[in-house]
């Protein structure tokens, strides 16, 4: 019998027809990987094509079919009791029995047989939290993530190290306003060149408030009863108690910190900080004036005109200002509703000027000041009783001892 000449030609179309449905049929099969919610333990891959049976928590699980695209349904073998439908999507949460289980990651089928059962136990791990698209936003729970599949290479286990990118860190932006009950400032001062008296206290009250957003701040307020304790040279016959007192005035402030996470809670900054300070008051002293006396010549009777010094009360207005520009590293530790900072202070300039000329036996002297220490370190927290509101204190010794107290609103 002769075979026709289009037979092989057919026999290879049918051919070619029926891989092509056998790959289709595999195209549409779904694997899944499958976490228990508290241990991290995994199963997978599993294959979603029903009547496949897998092994987890201890029982045997049959998958069930189900008309609905994109869930699934199982059952228990020992008492078929079905269990869903559930949808097949990563990250959501199902019951198998009496423990709750995570899809870890879901996949197309990328094998030729998705009866057959590829699945392995492994541990995933926890991936931190990552941030919405706004960094004020609540951050979203950690999650299970599949973790690497076990392996024969017993090179496996060996961890290497992992390349470390820096991520920074932004802080929900805020209003405050504040009280420095106690602030003190010491300066070494001269007069007319001359030193005079070192680590000399100037102490005031400061009110003020403050904003931060995206890593910028600033803050202004007012400087009341400004004042010196002490003499500011030392005592003698010509100059005596030289103070600085009844000081008003205000202050400004900027700066700018960039802040990156570390690991967790902890987290560092670096950042710059400018501020400028004026300051009114009353400069005071017992000080040596020039004056004429008018004594009469007992012989010829002419009155002649004697100069000598006398001794008294001496006070005049007098304004002090600084300008400082300051270069601040901190280190910090946040959670949910508290937290706790320290940072290291440096000023890198600092100009203060005194516009006030203080006589001497009948001569003008300048008097000039200049902060005596240039370090300081800060500490401070911060607690939110409830949402939105915030409660700060800190503390700073050093270039200056201030304790500060504040209070807000964050968004």
């Amino acid at each position: 019998m002769k075979i026709p000449s289009f037979f092989p030609a057919a026999s290879v179309a049918a051919a070619i027809f029926a891989v092509a449905t056998a790959s289709a049929d595999v195209a549409q099969f779904k694997q899944f990987w499958l976490t228990e919610a508290l241990s991290g333990l995994t199963v997978g891959p599993i294959v979603n094509k029903p009547g496949n049976r897998f092994d987890c928590g201890g029982e045997t699980w049959v998958i069930l079919k189900t008309e609905r695209p994109g869930e699934i349904d199982f059952a228990d073998m020992k008492t078929l009791t079905p269990q869903g439908p559930y949808d097949l999507v990563e990250q959501r949460m199902i019951d198998l029995g009496p423990k709750a289980y995570v899809f870890v990651k879901v996949s197309d089928f990328d094998g030729d047989d998705p009866s057959a059962n590829r699945s392995v136990v492994s541990q995933a791990v926890r991936e931190r939290p990552t941030k919405n698209r706004h960094s004020w936003s609540d951050e979203r729970p950690e999650r299970w993530v599949l973790g690497p599949v076990p392996s024969t290479n017993p090179r496996a286990h060996k961890e290497y190290a992992q390349p470390w990118s820096m991520e920074e860190l932004r802080l929900a932006p805020s209003v405050m306003g504040f009280v420095e009950p106690s602030r003190s400032v010491q300066y070494d001062w001269e007069l007319g060149g001359l030193s005079g008296g070192r680590k000399k206290d100037l102490k005031a009250l400061r009110l003020g408030a403050k904003g931060e957003w995206n890593g910028f701040s600033g803050e202004l307020g007012v400087v009341s009863g400004a004042k010196t304790t002490g003499s500011l040279v030392a005592d003698g016959v010509s100059l005596s108690s030289l103070r600085f007192s009844d000081g008003d005035g205000f202050f400004l402030a900027a700066g700018y910190d960039w802040r990156f996470r570390i690991d967790g809670g902890w987290s560092a900054s670096v950042g710059a900080r400018a501020s400028w300070e004026r300051i009114s008051g009353t400069l005071s002293a017992r000080s040596t004036k020039p004056r004429t006396d008018y004594e009469i010549d007992p012989v010829s009777g002419v009155t002649n005109a004697v100069s000598s010094y006398g001794f008294g009360s001496w006070s005049h207005d007098a304004t002090l200002s600084e300008f400082r520009a300051t270069a601040v590293a901190s280190i910090r530790y946040d959670e949910w509703y508290w937290g706790l900072n320290a940072s290291f202070l440096i000023d890198c300039v600092a100009d203060t000027s005194l516009s006030a000329d203080v006589p001497v036996l009948g001569r003008d002297y300048d008097l000039e000041a200049d902060r005596s220490q240039p370090v300081g370190l800060r500490f401070g927290g911060w607690y939110s009783p409830i949402d939105h509101w915030t409660l700060e204190a800190a503390f700073t010794v050093g270039s200056e001892t201030t304790l500060r107290l504040a209070a807000g609103w964050y968004f």
